[in-house]
């Protein structure tokens, strides 16, 4: 064993480089080279996975912005390649190597240049400071140690180790998160942009963490977060208030203001479920390439991931998800569902809106749950709906299963509209508005005054301001 961790000791030496930004020795597996080819094979994958925003001049803004700021970086010898996803997340981040995407989920809760900016700059620390480099590397010794326990203490000792590994993997700690939050800072202050770009950024995050708390709450679920490292506001945060106010102090700043710029470009952006991924509006669901409508109860939530549609109940006591499958075999409804299905019982042979259609009451994984089946041409939609609790009957929520089900039909051909996508447009404040006024009319699915006070930074209460220009969605 002490041979074993002398063995180690001397690859931790072998492989410790200087880290660009510090100018410290880290410990790293794989040269720049490899990362770089790292970066190159997972971009690949990620627009595989991922669609391009469809907008060119968007695309070329936000790389030209990305491009200034990586020329001030620490690696200013690497290509960024800076690409904004056709994701309606709320997210940002980069690969090794200098590929650095944006989703236009997160651009619709920008409101500046700086903002966008900052956004970036904090990615370009990532990559500059090798932080997904330095947790691959960790890892990778970490599977090693893990290993030699396992063969020298046994089997349990090299699944904790091996717990450990996966825990590196997880994301960025505070402490990369704060450094990426430092660099990104410098990278945009000397491009001419304020310091305070970065605080306005996270604070646009924390309330949309706040949000998210809010809404899991209500749907019953996990809450989500961008950049969760503050327990409190940013504006609490001394670490972060430290590390601005040196960036602010230590490096010579221009004059950069183009926020009008920015409300420009992303005028008429997209907001929200796709067209290709089909639109909510209030309770009903609208896809044009699948020619398909759908609702819900009115008290209900539509949820509309990339794979499946979701029908919720207040506080996520009742779930019925929409899955489409090819159809394979010539055969009926009813033969499908019992190729997957045994133990049911109140079958039911159903023709819903012209469509073939078996719903049926089976237990699965221990609970009762309804299903159903709808034959579209030569697509399957599966449908499966279940209770949160186990101790409910099934009874209290299965008629608005059946509900939402039977609502499956074509689009009218006055609804083939509805199914385009909405989007952003600038608004000038006018003496009557406030934001639920402007919430009544506007065609944001859920909770639409919080998201107008969110996509305007404005959340949870402050008040509009005469002439002011904002966002709105239409």
């Amino acid at each position: 064993m002490k041979h074993l961790f002398l063995s180690l000791f001397i690859v931790c030496l072998a492989n410790c480089s200087v880290n660009p930004v510090t100018g410290k020795q880290d410990f790293v597996m794989i040269s720049e080279s490899q990362e770089i080819q790292m970066g190159r094979k997972y971009n690949a994958q990620i627009l595989k996975q991922n669609p391009i925003y469809q907008d060119q001049s968007l695309q070329g803004y936000v790389q030209s912005i990305g491009e200034s700021l990586a020329a001030n970086s620490h690696r200013p010898n690497l290509v960024y390649r800076f690409t904004v996803l056709d994701s309606p997340d709320i997210n940002a981040f980069a690969l090794p190597g200098g590929y650095i995407y944006i989703n236009r989920g997160l651009m619709a809760y920008l409101s500046s240049e700086e903002e966008l900016a900052a956004v970036l700059g904090h990615e370009i620390g990532h990559v500059t400071a090798r932080h997904s480099v330095r947790q691959y590397s960790q890892s990778q010794l970490m599977g090693v140690l893990s290993t030699a326990i396992e063969i020298n203490s046994g089997r349990t000792a090299g699944n904790l180790a091996n717990l450990a590994s996966g825990a590196l993997l997880s994301g960025y700690g505070r402490d990369m998160e704060l450094e990426a939050d430092d660099l990104g800072a410098q990278y945009i202050y000397q491009e001419g942009y304020s310091a305070q770009g970065m605080y306005e950024v996270l604070s646009v995050l924390k309330d949309q963490e706040i949000y998210s708390k809010k809404i899991a709450k209500q749907r019953g679920q996990e809450p989500k977060s961008y950049h969760g490292v503050f327990a409190s506001h940013p504006s609490n945060d001394q670490r972060l208030q430290e590390v601005l106010n040196n960036v602010s102090v230590s490096y010579k700043q221009g004059v950069k203001n183009n926020n009008d710029i920015f409300l420009a470009k992303i005028e008429g952006m997209v907001f929200g479920d796709s067209e290709q991924s089909g639109v909510r509006r209030g309770d009903e669901f609208f896809h044009g390439s699948l020619d398909l409508f759908m609702s819900s109860p009115p008290t209900w939530e539509i949820i509309n991931t990339p794979n499946t549609l979701v029908f919720s109940s207040p506080f996520g006591e009742a779930i019925l998800q929409m899955t489409i499958e090819d159809l394979n075999y010539k055969e009926s409804p009813e033969e499908y569902m019992k190729r997957f299905a045994s133990d049911t019982y109140d079958d039911q042979i159903l023709t819903i809106n012209g469509f073939e259609a078996f719903t049926t009451k089976a237990i699965k994984s221990g609970r009762m749950t309804r299903m159903a089946v709808i034959f579209k041409q030569d697509q399957v939609f599966q449908f499966i709906g279940y209770l949160k609790n186990e101790e409910t009957n099934l009874s209290q929520f299965d008629t608005n299963f059946l509900k939402i089900i039977n609502s499956f039909r074509t689009l009218k051909e006055e609804e083939k509209k509805l199914a385009k996508p909405l989007r952003l447009s600038s608004y000038t404040v006018k003496k009557e508005d406030t934001y639920k006024s402007l919430a009544l009319k506007s065609s944001i699915a859920n909770d639409a005054e919080d998201q107008l006070r969110l996509i305007n930074g404005d959340y949870p209460d402050k008040p509009l301001s005469i002439g002011r220009v904002i966002k709105i969605v239409q």
